[in-house]
């Protein structure tokens, strides 16, 4: 066994290790990775794996990619074969050019083979279609990444799930093919015109082809796939989706072999060129739709913030009944009682009767565990409280300093006083954003 191939299982072990502890912190906290996991928004791994071989791909075997994953993490490989010859086909799929054959035999089933009729951007889409993961990792199967890769994009996937996690030619370590003079230029030249043409800003390599994502990431965007350049239209939709730019993180490509790469390939040149003009037009196109849906999504939230308010209000109102009829009906069965007490009973009963109906009916909140319902009742009493202390002393104030005649300043200090207990509540009892 030579030193080099010590060296890479040395590092694939470590790497396998540093990730086996990041799964134990993250399961700690959420459900645990299960092999029946198959429902979307689990904790499963979808490996998208892209070849333009009939039988198996020129590096990245799926049985090697199986077993660079933790055996802690559910998985499943969907190995698209893209851009085959007319004529050929799988021996194992059915007719079509985007059928899903049975499963492959490797060590827990879970390998798909697909067909597409078209380039690796379209490979990438139905890889995704077809996935069912929360965490999706694509990777050319044809290219020569080393065996840590894998780990290493699972490990920051997990600790950032919120990010784009990409294998990156162009930062500090990475180790890649020597190429000529001319690649070289060409590579900088289209990354220049993908930051300054497309503003896609904050990636240094938007061409690679191996790269990882949550799910959520992606959720409610239409990708076209069309052309070599996945990555790029990925990342330029869900910026013009998101009206700014996701967060991207780049680990350094570590490639086996360091031969010289092929001659300049001017049909990947045109394709981007291709890719550039339909992004940038997307881009002029989406800016107005964004306008559009901005402005929607303010008068939605204006009309559900006044819907919230309306019904806020409602409750207190009714609120004036309950307290009402309690102290009425308690001071009618015991006779003798002290009316301050009668009036305290019937003011806990409304507090309680508001609290009841602004959870269920104002704030659509649905969880009763012991816990969270004491926090948010202790809570909404609290505010209570600091409402009624709000309205004494604009009472107070507006009686004394400012010469108000009392029913005024009674009007104005219950206004105040209310609008301020509804704004609490909403932000603080029960966790919502003020404006919404």
């Amino acid at each position: 066994m030579s030193l080099v191939t010590i060296f890479y299982m040395e590092k694939l072990k470590s790497a396998s290790r540093q990730l086996s502890n990041y799964i134990f912190m993250f399961n700690s906290q959420s459900k645990s990775f299960r092999d029946d996991d198959k429902i979307e928004g689990s904790n499963l791994i979808s490996v998208v794996l892209l070849t333009q071989n009939t039988l198996t791909p020129r590096y990245q075997l799926p049985h090697q990619v199986m077993s660079s994953i933790p055996k802690e993490i559910s998985r499943e490989i969907i190995l698209v074969h893209y851009n085959l010859p007319k004529g050929t086909g799988l021996s194992d799929t059915g007719s079509g050019s985007t059928n899903v054959s049975k499963q492959n035999t490797y060590a827990d089933d879970k390998v798909q083979h697909v067909k597409v009729e078209g380039e690796f951007a379209s490979a990438v889409m139905r890889g995704i279609e077809l996935s069912i993961g929360k965490f999706i990792l694509v990777m050319d199967a044809d290219h020569p990444y080393s065996k840590e890769i894998i780990p290493e994009l699972i490990k920051e996937l997990i600790a950032n799930p919120n990010f784009i996690i990409v294998v990156s030619r162009y930062v500090e370590g990475a180790r890649v093919q020597r190429i000529p003079f001319v690649h070289s230029v060409m590579r900088k030249a289209a990354k220049i015109i993908a930051k300054y043409g497309l503003k896609v800003k904050n990636v240094e390599d938007p061409m690679s082809r191996c790269f990882a994502f949550s799910r959520h990431i992606v959720k409610d965007i239409n990708f076209e796939g069309k052309g070599k350049e996945a990555l790029l239209e990925i990342l330029v939709k869900v910026n013009n989706y998101k009206n700014s730019n996701v967060t991207v993180k780049e680990i350094p490509i570590k490639q086996q072999g360091s031969a010289i790469t092929k001659k300049v390939n001017f049909n990947r040149v045109l394709n981007y060129s291709r890719a550039v003009m339909d992004l940038y037009r997307f881009g002029k196109t989406s800016k107005h739709l964004n306008d559009r849906d901005i402005a929607e999504q303010k008068k939605h939230r204006s009309i559900l913030f006044l819907s919230k308010a309306g019904r806020f209000f409602t409750v207190g109102a009714s609120g004036l009944i309950v307290n009402y009829a309690a102290s009425f009906l308690l001071s009618t069965i015991i006779p003798n009682i002290w009316y301050i007490y009668a009036n305290l009973f019937g003011i806990l009963i409304s507090i309680t009767s508001n609290f009841l109906l602004n959870k269920i009916w104002t704030f659509e909140d649905r969880d009763f565990s012991p816990r969270h319902f004491i926090k948010q009742y202790s809570l909404f009493m609290a505010l209570c409280a600091l409402g009624a202390v709000i309205q004494l002393s604009l009472v107070y104030i507006f009686v004394e300093y400012s010469h108000i005649q009392y029913a005024v300043s009674l009007i104005m200090a219950v206004s105040i006083a209310s609008l301020s207990n509804f704004l609490l509540n909403k932000k603080i009892t029960f966790g919502e954003k003020i404006w919404e």
